[in-house]
């Protein structure tokens, strides 16, 4: 399991892919958004033969990489800048 998990890594993961070269993670970020269209477009046709699903297929890895994309800056401002969690936006108001 753990060589799965390191391939994945190895692509997905744009800290540790070829895509680390690149300095501006928000460039780092739209490139990875453009290689999962088109790799849904690649399966959709080629599997399912199907552009409709290239939509849904599209939207759902749209989804995926902001949502690891916003975990890892989370993460990373967590790390770096833990004070900006301590506003009020992320206080108990029940005091």
């Amino acid at each position: 399991m753990d060589g799965l998990k390191n391939i994945w890594s190895l692509i997905m993961n744009s800290s540790l892919n070829p895509l680390k070269n690149i300095p501006d993670l928000a460039v780092r970020h739209w490139i990875m958004q453009i290689l999962a269209f088109m790799w849904s477009g690649v399966f959709s046709i080629y599997i399912i033969e199907s552009i409709y699903v290239f939509g849904m297929t599209a939207i759902a890895h749209a989804l995926l990489i902001m949502a690891i994309f916003f975990t890892a800056i989370v993460f990373e401002t967590a790390r770096r800048k833990p004070e900006v969690f301590e506003s009020e936006v992320f206080k108990n108001k029940k005091k």
